[in-house]
């Protein structure tokens, strides 16, 4: 049910984003990058929970489209610092009307109360189980990296 779950969302998500030519993990990589600027590429998969490969892949078409932006760190010249260009700003900014889409989709299926439920179930779940996958969620993996 939760693998089904996934692909529903997903497509309430592509649905949604149909305008703005944008997945999922490109999504969260500039959601990440708004919440976190000049993170590393590490960190930056740590917050999202995404493989190192996966990220480069999204990283370097996100760049190409003038989203991103890599710059080397001053203090460690071996580190990429990754940030929203303006336009990866204006897309984001853009773009925020698809959660309230996605959310309104599925406050159509469930009552508030359930809605509450099943993230407060959710979440319970990842925390339980997070450590047991590849590359586990650390949603402070890039506070140490602002500077």
């Amino acid at each position: 049910m939760i693998r089904r779950a996934h692909q529903i969302v997903l497509a309430l998500f592509d649905e949604a984003a149909a305008d703005f030519g944008i997945t999922t993990t490109q999504y969260s990589v500039l959601h990440a990058l708004r919440a976190h600027p000049r993170v590393d590429q590490t960190a930056l998969c740590e917050l999202i929970g995404i493989d190192r490969s996966t990220a480069t892949v999204v990283l370097r078409l996100l760049e190409k489209n003038g989203l991103v932006l890599r710059t080397q760190d001053t203090e460690d010249r071996r580190r990429n610092q990754l940030c929203l260009t303006p336009e990866g700003e204006a897309l984001l900014s853009r773009t925020a009307v698809l959660t309230e889409a996605i959310s309104g989709r599925m406050r159509d299926a469930l009552s508030a109360d359930e809605m509450a439920q099943l993230t407060a179930l959710l979440g319970k779940f990842v925390t339980a189980f997070n450590d047991r996958v590849r590359i586990p969620l650390r949603p402070n993996a890039g506070a140490g990296q602002q500077t």
